[in-house]
């Protein structure tokens, strides 16, 4: 199997704020894309909550892939409202 390569790679902020404790929510992680077939949009966030009870509803580390950059963000906006959260960015 060929290892697919590279075409860019960007940092990225997720923020969002939960809608009953009026607490904002914040990632940080890695935007890439490859240049495969499947999937060549990859979004690896990492979670920037600090001692909150809301780091006990949230996932630690999060991988969203996708066909396109709408989709991810899409799934993303998905991700966060199935939490009560809203999509700030």
């Amino acid at each position: 199997m060929v290892k697919s390569t590279i075409i860019y790679q960007a940092d990225q902020e997720v923020i969002g704020k939960h809608l009953r404790s009026k607490e904002w929510v914040m990632y940080s992680g890695k935007l890439t894309i490859y240049d495969r077939k499947t999937n060549p949009i990859v979004l690896k966030l990492k979670s920037e909550i600090i001692d909150s009870f809301i780091g006990e509803l949230m996932e630690e580390k999060k991988e969203i892939k996708g066909k396109s950059l709408s989709e991810v963000f899409g799934k993303v906006a998905r991700w966060l409202n199935n939490r009560g959260v809203i999509f700030q960015n």
